[in-house]
């Protein structure tokens, strides 16, 4: 999964000072103030105009290492990052994407230290702590990825991302074994964003391996619905449906599966077996005769 439900990035329009208007060029008005000989006020006014191009510069850097972060190429996207944190050292945005990029990478001791740093920098800096929790759930420090989830929620209001949260602490939950917290957050991720297909499926998943076959149905058809190529959906569908004897449903839902993965060889054993019980007790008959 490319993204990794963890596409948060807030980049910053500018960084340090307002960029100057193209009419103005800010080194002409600091050196004016220095012609007026006021020349703490021109050293003052050439600090900013540094920053303001420090912060231009750093921002290139910062774009690069996210269009390479889209391309897959996080290597490269590390050096970008890297650069733009040269440029501008307390550039929180900056820190945050190169340890996603880090934690891409599967180096994990060196995403958790640009988290910790990002956090540092802004401890207000909620997609830090979403990306840290990532980085600790992928290390199988659940309980350290439950911490930062829970700061997290506490940090935006925006529904889409707090049903992300709530998602994905929800399957952090069922990695410690407590289900019933699971399905809670499951159905607070499903309250907030109701075409949440992944979260439909997830809470499927867990109705299906706790025997709640009505319900594990109609969260994998809800999931369907939102997502028609989730072959998983299908393929878990079609066993419930086989197990409840409408094997024509569970064919059916096989197929799809291996039409949408071909290599999907579980779909394809079940599709068989499905296609043959109606044939035994005819092929039984068949072999008394």
């Amino acid at each position: 999964m490319k993204k990794l439900l963890i596409a948060f990035l807030l980049i910053p329009l500018l960084l340090g000072p307002g960029l100057a208007s193209a009419d103005t060029d800010c080194n002409d008005r600091a050196n004016e103030i220095r012609m007026s000989d006021r020349l703490d006020e021109a050293i003052d006014a050439l600090g900013d105009c540094l920053a303001e191009e420090l912060g231009r510069v750093a921002r290139t850097y910062l774009l690069l290492g996210l269009s390479y972060y889209d391309a897959g190429e996080h290597s490269r996207a590390v050096n970008y990052y890297t650069q733009a944190i040269e440029y501008a050292p307390g550039y929180v945005t900056a820190f945050a994407n190169r340890g996603l990029s880090h934690a891409m990478n599967n180096d994990y001791r060196s995403a958790l230290a640009d988290f910790d740093r990002a956090i540092e920098l802004d401890p207000e800096y909620m997609q830090a702590y979403y990306f840290r929790a990532f980085s600790h759930n992928r290390e199988g420090r659940y309980r350290e990825a439950m911490e930062d989830f829970n700061a997290a929620l506490t940090l935006t209001q925006d529904a889409e991302e707090q049903a992300t949260l709530y998602y994905n602490r929800a399957r952090t939950y069922r990695k410690l074994g407590q289900d019933e917290l699971a399905l809670s957050d499951f159905n607070q991720s499903i309250t907030l964003k109701p075409d949440f297909a992944r979260a439909y499926f997830s809470r499927g998943l867990l109705n299906h391996q706790q025997k709640k076959a009505d319900a594990a149905i109609a969260d994998y058809s809800r999931s369907i619905e939102l997502d028609n190529r989730n072959a998983r959906a299908y393929y878990n569908r079609g066993l419930l449906y086989r197990k409840a004897g409408t094997d024509f449903l569970a064919m059916r839902d096989f197929e799809a599966a291996t039409d949408i993965d071909p290599a999907y060889a579980r779909a394809y054993v079940n599709r068989g077996y499905t296609g043959a019980i109606p044939l035994l007790p005819l092929l039984f008959i068949l072999a008394l005769g």
